[in-house]
């Protein structure tokens, strides 16, 4: 199945270096429209938010479990992991959400349990390890502001749960105002979190396709306007690229 839009879909997703999605796109013929209304920039003050971020990896082996919750986590806490952990300790179990955060991580020489379904709710019901938390301690590495579900069900479960907060994300209202504009003038938009969906507002063209990750994510979309919605398998970047081509088709 090819998509037949001429038009280009708008992608909202902040820039990374190696964007899997996009070079996705590109494999399957699909014209996109790049404009990243969200960027990622690590904690850097105030100083007290610094160095609580800093006594959470000083204290990393006394965890039984970490949980990075997006490739940004595991950057930016491979960062401060590299300053200060020269060995990881052994015994730790460390998680990711996806496969990509997977993967920076098992670059650095994490031994790391993932699964199948890359988010929060895939952890919760597929991991074995996370059901019984009675005197277990979690530390989760995330960025300001993100969903308490992940941290409440673990607690709910036993968990004396720590949150290392790293990064911020930050709407550029440039970007954004350039994004809306663009939007009248492409065949879909591809919004991978609530926040990019959010930050767009209402929608301008209810009949636009909009391709998202989650029925979640397509709730939000529904109570923003959006008729015509295409749910994605999950938010790695093949099922992303496969429900554009279905939305375009």
């Amino acid at each position: 199945m090819t998509a037949k839009s001429p038009l280009p879909v708008l992608v909202l997703r902040p820039l990374r270096q190696r964007d899997a999605f996009l070079q996705c796109l590109d494999k399957a013929g699909i014209a996109y429209s790049y404009c990243p209304i969200m960027r990622i920039e690590a904690i850097a003050e105030p100083a007290a938010v610094v160095e609580q971020i800093r006594d959470n990896i000083l204290k990393f082996a006394e965890f039984d479990q970490a949980i990075f919750i997006s490739a940004n986590a595991a950057e930016i806490g491979i960062d401060w992991l590299d300053q200060y952990w020269p060995m990881l300790p052994a015994q730790m179990q460390i998680f990711a959400v996806g496969q990509q955060t997977a993967e920076i991580l098992q670059d650095f020489g994490c031994q790391v349990l993932c699964p199948q379904q890359p988010n929060t709710e895939g952890l919760l019901t597929e991991m074995r390890e996370l059901q019984e938390m009675a005197n277990k301690s979690v530390i989760i590495f995330r960025g300001g502001g993100g969903r308490m579900t992940l941290g409440d069900t673990l607690v709910s479960r036993g968990a004396d749960v720590t949150y290392c907060e790293l990064y911020h994300r930050l709407i550029d209202t440039a970007k954004l105002e350039e994004a809306r504009s663009l939007v009248t003038r492409c065949g879909g938009l591809v919004a991978h979190s609530g926040e990019l969906l959010k930050a767009m507002g209402s929608a301008i063209d209810d009949q636009l396709p909009l391709i998202v990750p989650s029925e979640r994510m397509a709730a939000m979309g529904r109570e923003l306007g959006y008729i015509n919605v295409q749910v994605a398998e999950n938010a790695l970047p093949e099922s992303m690229a496969r429900a554009v081509t279905l939305a375009l088709s």
